[in-house]
């Protein structure tokens, strides 16, 4: 369980509700994480929308 005494005071004082929405966006906190080390996941492929002969796509993405 929790060791530290100031984090175990914090747990008790918040609600059930809070704990709950904690536990939710838990994994949530984790991918975010985890898409803000690795910068090369946003690297965007011209050629990927250019093979979909998706033009009709280009201006929505605010790219045409």
């Amino acid at each position: 369980m929790i060791q530290n005494p100031l984090l175990l005071k914090f747990w008790k004082v918040i609600t059930w509700r809070w704990r709950l929405q904690l536990a939710l966006n838990a994994p949530f906190g984790l991918l975010w994480v985890a898409d803000k080390t690795t910068p090369a996941v946003h690297a965007f492929d011209m050629s990927v929308l250019a093979a979909l002969h998706a033009e009709w796509l280009a201006p929505i993405m605010g790219i045409a």
